[in-house]
């Protein structure tokens, strides 16, 4: 899963090395990392803009209400790497372009390209427009130098091929491909060196979000670049206003972001038919540079134009993965746009009115960075499940890693219903990281999987002299001997599930019972198996999905799930479960997708 460069892996490591297994501190460490990164990402947010507008006041008044969004304030002290470790690296890297542009060091530029590579991948969003501006240039002025057309040819190519821009570019591909080749080796190792190059994760990752998986699972390959475009539109609107600003708007924008305009109704619309939509924001985004002439130098106003360009480069290549609702995270990458767009209207101020309203404006964008922090904090910010039942689990398994370190364990998912749990991502997830010294198999079948297991592990328990952990509550230590009192567990349970009519008939047979959704199928080998499969649920009532959700979903909540995390397979039979969403809910429909958009199977299922 290392997909993103190591070092904001290793920065997050090193926060939390000398607090050891003490996962309250590791936490409390790793966000006040994160905060200081994002602290910092302003901080060079606000040295470039007072260098490209020689005035301070200027930058403060466009720093602080760019900093503070929905977005900023929501995932500003989230522990991740694509998060404000990638925001600190893109910020890092245009203060360098700034310091190039003016002061002409190259090689400053070049060392911060590596350090901001080794943090995130968002950099070549910001390295792109800056390194296209820059070339241009330089050709159109060779070009104008020349009098005939070949010597004018020869020398704008020559022009091009010696600019210190061209060098920056090979230097970034080519410590970028550095950096990816450690991944891939890393992955390479860690699956034995028995998997296929474009079997690797970062491979299968690179194919996903550009579009290019020749199977792909997500279901935003359907939707059209129209309604991917006026989902981008509403982003960079939120990204762009405080949050103190944005609630009394954002229902606005959210019916703008659903019927009539919806994904279903653009989602057929071939590309053509969206070009000129792309084409107005782009020209849109050049007037507005080309508006800042008067008010700034022309290799400034390149810098302007790097800035508010940065986030559609990122946006338009990686569109299969920046549609996913749960990526809305991505518009912190549109920072750019009201650092440009304010910076020039406050130049703009400044020219016409003097310094009084600028101090003014910093002074009002200081209230709103701190009134938009208080409510994120105490009013917006979505409720967090406690966390005693993952402390309890994290706890068990401390007691557990002694014991199976060196040996392989059989991870197996739970088939009890269970929303507070959330079914069993968090299940795996946490017991790679916590049994990190052990080999482990997280594959459905049981009897074939066990054969090859020293030890296995689950959450659901079961009364057998091959229980090794019978204190436990949360997660249950087997010896491998325990396969036959395990598999009669799932046949009982499997028995209660199919006692009944199933709720509808496909590819497997789909049953509704005690809150949870069951895909059954008898009999069943792995070539019946999908690699996931997707389940929607709408809700009686729109208000219980979360906001995000609703921005860009007809009406339902949307899960992906793959049977060999929430399955398992014995004696021939397969079953898999996904707990449901405890409101009340009018239908479901659940379904593997194909390539392209192309439904292989679905069900639908009416309200309970």
């Amino acid at each position: 899963y290392s997909r993103f460069p190591v070092g904001g892996f290793a920065l997050i490591k090193l926060a939390i090395l000398p607090f050891g297994n003490d996962l309250s501190a590791s936490i409390l460490a790793a966000r006040m990392l994160m905060l200081l990164l994002f602290s910092a990402a302003a901080l060079l947010a606000f040295h470039s803009l007072a260098r490209i507008t020689s005035h301070r006041w200027i930058a403060l008044a466009a720093t602080l209400p760019a900093f503070s969004s929905s977005y900023m304030l929501l995932y500003g002290d989230a522990v991740s790497v694509e998060m404000s470790v990638d925001l600190f690296a893109v910020m890092l890297v245009f203060h360098g372009m700034v310091v190039f542009v003016q002061e002409g060091r190259f090689r400053q530029l070049l060392a911060r390209t590596c350090v901001a590579l080794l943090l995130g991948w968002h950099v070549y969003a910001f390295l792109l427009p800056f390194l296209i501006l820059g070339l241009a240039s330089e050709a159109v002025r060779a070009w104008k130098e020349g009098t005939a057309l070949w010597p004018r040819v020869r020398s704008t190519g020559a022009a091009v091929l010696r600019s210190r821009h061209m060098a920056l570019g090979l230097f970034a591909l080519l410590f970028g491909a550095a950096v990816l080749g450690f991944n891939f080796a890393n992955e390479y190792a860690a699956f034995g060196g028995q998997t296929a190059v474009t079997e690797l994760p970062s491979a299968q990752s690179m194919l996903l979000r550009t579009g290019l998986d020749p199977e792909p699972n997500n279901k935003f390959d359907r939707v059209g670049w129209l309604y991917f475009l006026q989902q981008q539109f509403f982003r960079v609107c939120v990204a762009s206003v405080p949050l103190v600003l944005t609630d009394w708007g954002v229902d606005l924008l959210e019916w703008f972001s659903s019927a009539p305009f919806s994904a279903s109704v653009f989602s057929g619309l071939p590309l053509w038919f969206s070009l000129p939509a792309l084409l107005m924001v782009m020209v849109a985004s050049m007037t507005v540079v080309r508006l800042a002439g008067p008010l700034l130098a022309r290799r400034r106003r390149m810098l302007v134009a790097t800035l508010a360009l940065s986030g559609f480069f990122w946006a338009l290549p990686m569109r299969h993965n920046t549609a996913y609702s749960n990526h809305d995270f991505e518009a912190l990458f549109y920072l750019g746009v009201p650092l440009a767009s304010y910076s020039l209207l406050l130049l703009y101020l400044h020219k016409r009115w003097g310094h009084g309203p600028v101090v003014g404006l910093a002074v009002a964008g200081l209230l709103a960075f701190v009134v938009s922090t208080f409510h994120m904090n105490h009013r917006w910010r979505p409720d967090v499940p406690a966390a005693e039942p993952q402390l309890a689990t994290l706890a068990e398994l401390g007691s557990i890693r002694e014991t199976t370190r060196g040996k392989t364990v059989l991870l197996l998912a739970s088939v009890k219903p269970d929303w507070s749990r959330q079914s069993t991502s968090l299940f795996h997830y946490t017991e790679r990281y916590n049994l990190a010294g052990s080999v482990l198999i997280p594959y459905f079948d049981v009897e074939t999987a066990a054969q090859a297991a020293d030890f296995l592990l689950t959450r659901d328990r079961v009364e057998s002299d091959a229980l090794l952990t019978p204190g436990n509550e949360q997660v249950f230590l087997y010896d491998s001997a325990g396969t036959d009192d395990l598999v009669e567990f799932y046949r009982a349970t499997y028995r209660q599930v199919v006692s009944g009519e199933p709720a509808a008939r496909s590819h497997f047979d789909v049953y509704l019972r005690d809150g949870a959704l069951f895909h059954v199928r008898d009999p069943c080998v792995r070539e019946d198996l999908p690699r996931r499969v997707f389940v929607e649920v709408t809700p009686e009532d729109p208000k219980d999905l979360h906001r995000r959700r609703r921005r860009d979903e007809d009406g339902f909540e949307g899960f992906f799930h793959a049977f060999r995390k929430s399955g398992v397979l014995f004696e021939g039979k397969c079953m898999a479960i996904l707990p449901l969403p405890d409101y009340p809910v009018s239908g479901i429909r659940t379904g593997q997708e194909g390539g392209r958009g192309r439904v292989l199977w679905e069900a639908r299922i009416p309200a309970r």
